[in-house]
């Protein structure tokens, strides 16, 4: 794997690589200074923000002065200090070690100052009482003394000391008062020049705290009174900024081995330079951005779209809080602002997600503010509901996953967790499935996709495969429709209202898919039966073919399949029926899904009163299977108590009957239930167990029934 080069934004020195035209302001800086005749001391400051590249105009303005014989260097770093005392003290140890150095024939008398002043400042570093020592040495004589001296030392040699000081505005706010104490103190030594960088704001907003009580007023104040050159460091040409920013980033893509295509690019130069250019202002933030770009393009390489990623992580950058609002806000980006409850309903959800997503805007000006809306409702493009009156069906959904995009569902979650959560499954692992389902057996198939499934993926897994099955080649969905057929029952199947909904009727579904994506009939007819056949249970074996596409007057599919194949196929599943269910004692009901469906199958589909004996002979060598044998047709209901047995109804009674003789139940019923009492209204809410409960409802419903059916003759015979 390829190292991560992360592309530092550490200061330049080299003007050679000066982007920013930096180097020519620096010149002119240091040449006021070097050629200045006028001893007093001069401060310079120079403004710029976090990131403009105030340190690399430091280190050209450092670069000129070193070639001047007459100049002493002093490049002093208050953050390495703790305390106001140890930065003074500090500060004059290295101005008379700079000085000293730069005097060959001053070294004796240089000494000499050290030897007085040095030694005994240096002495008092890191001990307790420091702070006393300190200040009486710089309210006293001694301070006057040693600027005497100093002085008198640069005159002699005609050399000017030139103080660089940077990143002031990085320290604590009690370390700004210190630096500019120390500016203030020594500032008027004769030969001396300070060059002092920071961001004026902040610098200026620790000042009026410690020297006023309004905002800026009194710090600016305080700086006029210090600094005596103002310079604001040149803006960076927006052109120049926006090439560095698109070097960086095709640096990137060229680490990760990503190539857009020319379509991908002009999506991406078009979207970043109307939506986000405005808000790039300083190198800083283009490095900050390639870094990041560094960082998420490789790990989602192929798992997110290129161009969506690119923007989002732009607006992390440049836009934070919208991008905290797009993170934490799924629903506000994806859904399309209606909920269906009506016209006026839905008008008020679509205000809400406006007015929601224009406050994270609040502060842009208004052309900004609806070029960063376009810039969105490229990325979610449902917003242009809410922004445009423009809608967007569910089914672009199916084509935004396909692109990988953030506006899909199953890819949101990406562009912010980087990685693929335990839901989720690796768009590389299925892509990786699909070429080798071209090459290998469906055992191979099936135990490669076991070693991807889990209880938690399971649904995300299927998903993608239905997905992506209507590319599939005529092998791929051959191999991959039986293979899921082999593990059906590794398909999460949860009791729920809507049982096709979840996994283990969505991968039956997908075996639909399979079969329907290939244009030959009998090779459709092949591949149903080998879905039959192969199908790890007989659950899930009719579960597949309850899905199989047919064609019908009421719903015309030319890929389905004719009312006589249907009933070929039909036969070839009640053939397994019979198999796994003729011998009454492998009959477990608590392990067979959809028992009412499988029956109906074999009873229609298959010998002639094979499924009826079958289960007369259960019902009569058992007296327990009968209860199991109702309750298998009794529906699921569904509520706020969970999902529950209901009542057995007319309508399941019919069912049975279709099957097998209710008198054969009867019979079943009264050798356990004794003299069963049944009032005139339907047994339901009854105090008893379930099998009783079961027993009463059958009978009533069985009875009345049968009454039913005199009445209606006799009404017959009437007219």
């Amino acid at each position: 794997m390829k190292p991560q080069n992360y592309s530092s934004d550490a200061p330049i020195y080299d003007p050679n690589l000066d982007q920013f035209n930096r180097y020519p302001f620096a010149q002119r800086v240091a040449s006021v200074i070097s050629k200045r005749n006028d001893p007093s001391s001069i401060v310079i400051g120079i403004y710029g923000a976090w990131g403009e590249g105030k340190t690399s105009v430091f280190n050209f303005i450092e670069r000129e002065l070193q070639t001047e014989e007459d100049v002493v260097c002093l490049r002093f770093n208050p953050w390495r200090f703790g305390d106001e005392d140890q930065m003074l003290i500090n500060f004059f140890n290295d101005l008379a070690t700079a000085i000293e150095r730069s005097i060959e024939s001053g070294r004796e008398r240089i000494g000499g100052v050290i030897e007085k002043y040095g030694k005994p400042l240096a002495s008092l570093f890191g001990k307790g009482d420091a702070a006393d020592g300190v200040a009486s040495f710089f309210s006293g004589a001694a301070i006057e003394e040693l600027r005497e001296r100093i002085e008198n030392l640069l005159e002699e040699e005609k050399k000017r000391v030139v103080i660089l000081v940077d990143d002031i505005d990085r320290l604590e706010k009690n370390e700004i008062h210190a630096a500019f104490r120390l500016v203030k103190l020594t500032a008027d030594f004769k030969y001396t020049a300070y060059v002092l960088a920071f961001d004026k704001n902040v610098v200026s907003s620790a000042l009026q705290e410690r020297y006023g009580a309004d905002t800026t007023g009194t710090g600016n104040s305080f700086l006029e009174k210090i600094i005596q050159v103002p310079l604001q460091l040149p803006s960076v040409d927006s052109e120049d900024l926006r090439n560095f920013c698109f070097h960086e980033i095709d640096q990137v893509l060229k680490f990760s081995d990503i190539e857009l295509s020319e379509e991908d690019g002009r999506q991406f130069v078009s979207n970043f330079s109307k939506g986000l250019e405005a808000y790039l202002k300083t190198p800083r933030q283009a490095k900050l951005y390639s870094n990041i770009l560094m960082f998420s393009l490789p790990i989602l390489k192929d798992e997110a779209n290129v161009v969506d990623l690119m923007l989002v992580e732009g607006i992390r950058v440049l836009l934070p809080t919208v991008y905290a609002l797009i993170r934490d806000n799924k629903d506000l980006f994806l859904n399309d602002g209606t909920r269906g409850f009506g016209y006026e309903s839905d008008q008020k959800e679509k205000l809400r997600r406006k007015e929601r997503i224009e406050a994270a805007l609040e502060e842009l000006a208004h052309e900004e503010m609806e070029q960063v809306k376009d810039l969105l409702c490229f990325l979610f493009p449902k917003l242009n509901n809410v922004f445009r009156n423009v809608n967007y069906g569910s089914d672009w959904e199916s084509k935004w996953s396909e692109k990988q995009r953030i506006s899909s569902p199953q890819y949101f979650q990406r562009y912010f967790t980087y990685a693929i959560t335990k839901k989720d499954v690796s768009d590389l692992a299925i892509n990786e499935l699909l070429k080798f389902s071209e090459l290998h057996s469906t055992d191979d198939i099936s135990s490669k996709i076991k070693a991807i499934l889990t209880d938690k993926n399971a649904e995300t897994f299927i998903s993608k495969l239905r997905r992506l099955s209507k590319n599939f080649t005529s092998q791929q969905s051959k191999m991959l429709a039986v293979s899921i057929a082999k593990l059906g029952s590794n398909l999460p199947n949860p009791v729920q209202m809507f049982r096709s909904m979840n996994t283990f009727g969505q991968g039956a579904m997908f075996t639909g898919d399979c079969i329907e994506n290939l244009k030959n009939r009998e090779e459709q007819i092949e591949l149903a039966q080998e879905v039959i056949f192969n199908a790890d249970s007989l659950s899930f074996a009719a579960e597949c073919f309850s899905w199989f596409r047919r064609d019908t007057e009421e719903r015309p599919n030319p890929q389905g399949f004719s009312d006589e194949e249907y009933t070929r196929l039909a036969g070839i599943l009640a053939e397994r029926i019979s198999l796994e269910l003729s011998n009454i004692d492998k009959i477990e009901i608590g392990k067979i899904e959809h028992l009412p469906y499988i029956l109906s199958i074999w009873n229609e589909y298959g010998n002639p009163k094979e499924a009826a004996n079958t289960i007369t002979r259960k019902i009569r060598s058992d007296q327990n299977f009968v209860f199991e044998f109702l309750n298998a047709f009794t529906p699921t209901a569904f509520g706020e108590f969970g999902a529950k047995k209901s009542n057995f109804r007319r309508d399941n009674y019919e069912a049975i009957k279709k099957i097998v003789d209710p008198i054969v139940i009867v019979e079943a019923i009264e050798k356990v239930f004794i003299n069963v009492k049944l009032d005139d209204r339907y047994p339901e809410y009854l105090d008893v167990r379930r099998n009783e409960e079961l027993a009463r409802q059958f009978l009533w419903i069985h009875y009345n029934s049968i009454n039913e059916g005199v009445n209606n003759q006799e009404e017959e015979k009437d007219l």
